[in-house]
C-alpha cells in the first residue's frame, strides 16, 4: 500500500530510544544506529491544531519537556488536573523502582511472587471478559527511563490515577452501552542491540518494579500489561517467564513480534516475525492459567504495523477465556494510519482491534472524540 510518508511502530520507537534512555541505569547503549535519525527528524509539525480538547495534554507536555521537542498546540484539556512535576532523570524513587544500578536484569527469573490482585472467581463460575462491554485505555512505557513512553513521565501512583481518569472520559463518551477501564503497559522484556548474558538480546524489568505497579493498579482500579519484545527468545517461553504475574487476575500480556528474530537473528537488523501457530500456543497457555487459577479472561495483545510481521494469521483460533487484541502501532500521516488500521483490523487474527496514539510522532494527535469515530471502533486505545 503506497503512502506519502513512512509509518513506523511503537516497538521500533522503543528499540531506538531504549538503549539511549537506559544508559544511565546500567544497560548497554548501542552506538551509531542510523535509525536514531528517524526519531530526531520527527519533531513538531506547525499549523496542525486539533479542534477538540485532550485530557492527555499534560502527558504531551511532559514528553516535550523530556525530549526537548515542542508539543502541538491544542486547546486546554477538559477538566484536566494540574500537571505534576516530571520525574527525575534516573529511575523513580522507591517503591516505584529499585535503585538505578539494579534497574534491569538479563535473567528474567523470579525474584519474588507477584502481588495479589482482585479475588479470583469461584470454581465453576465463569467471569465475563473485560472487553465484552468495555474499551481498554492503555498508557505504555517504562518507569525505568524518563524518555520512553508515558510511564516514564510520572510516578507510579500518578500514572495509575491518570490512566484511570483518561478511561473515565472514554466511559462518558461511550454512554450507557459500554464502559472503559485503564491499563498500564510496562515494557517488561526490552530488546538490546548486542548480546546479553542470557543470549537472548533481552533485559528484563525487576520484579520489584512490576510488583510496585501492580500495587498502584490495585489502589486505583486499573489493570497491568507486561510487554515482551522477544529478541532471540522463544515466544511461548518468554510468556511463561511471567507466569508468576499472569496468575494475578489483574495482569495481561503483550507481544512485540517485530523483534522476535529467532535463534540466529539480530534485533534491529533482522526483521522479526511470528506466526499464527505461535499466537495460538500463547493463547492456549494463557487460557490454561485462567482455568487452573479460576481467573477472569485475559488480554493477549499482539502489536503489528507491517503486513509480513505475522505469518499464517488465518491459522489463529478464537480461544475461550482469551481476548486477542491486534494493536496497529504505526505512526505517521493520519490518513495512512486510518487505511492501515482498517486493513489490519480486518485480518483473521484481529479479534479485538487496537489503535496506537503517538503523542509526539503522529502527524496530528486524534482527540478522544475522533477516536470514537474510527471504523471499526477500537476496543483498545494505546497512548505512547
Amino acid at each position: 500500500m503506497g503512502h506519502s510518508r513512512p509509518l513506523f511502530s511503537c516497538a521500533l520507537l522503543s528499540a531506538l530510544l531504549v538503549p539511549v534512555v537506559l544508559a544511565s541505569i546500567g544497560v548497554r547503549v548501542p552506538e551509531g544506529d542510523a535509525k536514531f535519525a528517524l526519531v530526531a527528524a520527527s519533531g513538531d509539525r506547525e499549523g496542525q491544531s486539533p479542534t477538540t480538547t485532550h485530557t492527555v495534554e499534560t502527558l504531551r507536555s511532559a514528553l516535550a519537556a523530556t525530549t526537548g521537542k515542542s508539543a502541538h498546540a491544542v486547546a486546554p484539556p477538559k477538566a484536566a488536573p494540574p500537571p505534576s512535576e516530571a520525574v527525575a532523570a534516573e529511575a523513580p524513587a522507591a517503591p516505584d523502582a529499585p535503585p538505578a544500578a539494579a534497574a534491569s536484569s538479563d535473567a528474567g527469573a523470579p525474584e519474588q511472587p507477584g502481588e495479589a490482585g482482585p479475588a479470583a472467581s469461584p470454581p465453576g463460575q465463569r467471569p465475563a471478559s473485560l472487553l465484552a462491554d468495555n474499551q481498554a485505555v492503555v498508557f505504555y512505557g517504562t518507569p525505568l527511563a524518563r524518555g520512553l513512553g508515558i510511564l516514564g513521565q510520572f510516578e507510579g501512583a500518578d500514572a495509575a490515577d491518570r490512566v484511570r481518569r483518561q478511561a473515565e472520559l472514554f466511559d462518558q463518551l461511550n454512554g450507557d452501552g459500554r464502559g472503559a477501564f485503564g491499563v498500564m503497559d510496562l515494557i517488561y522484556a526490552v530488546v538490546q542491540d548486542q548480546p546479553t548474558s542470557n543470549g537472548l538480546f533481552l533485559s528484563y524489568m525487576p520484579d520489584q518494579v512490576v510488583n510496585a505497579y501492580i500495587g498502584h493498579a490495585e489502589a486505583h482500579g486499573v489493570q497491568v500489561m507486561l510487554d515482551l519484545q522477544i529478541g532471540r527468545g522463544d515466544v511461548l517461553e518468554e510468556v511463561k517467564k511471567i507466569e508468576r504475574f499472569l496468575v494475578n487476575p489483574r495482569v495481561h500480556v503483550a507481544i512485540d513480534p517485530e523483534y522476535a528474530v529467532g535463534s540466529g537473528g539480530w534485533p534491529l537488523a533482522t526483521p522479526g516475525t511470528i506466526d499464527g501457530h505461535q499466537i495460538n500456543a500463547v493463547q492456549d497457555y494463557v487460557a490454561s492459567l485462567v482455568a487452573a487459577h479460576h481467573l477472569p479472561p485475559k488480554m493477549v495483545v499482539v502489536h503489528q504495523y507491517l503486513a509480513d510481521t505475522i505469518r499464517d494469521g488465518e491459522a489463529v483460533r478464537d480461544v475461550p477465556d482469551v481476548d486477542l487484541v491486534l494493536n496497529y502501532d504505526g505512526f505517521g500521516a493520519i490518513g495512512e494510519k486510518d487505511k492501515k488500521y482498517r486493513y489490519f483490523s480486518g485480518q483473521p487474527h484481529a479479534q479485538h482491534p487496537g489503535y496506537n496514539i503517538f503523542l509526539q510522532l503522529d502527524e496530528r494527535v486524534l482527540s478522544e472524540q475522533e477516536l470514537m469515530q474510527l471504523e471499526p471502533l477500537p476496543d483498545v486505545v494505546f497512548y505512547q
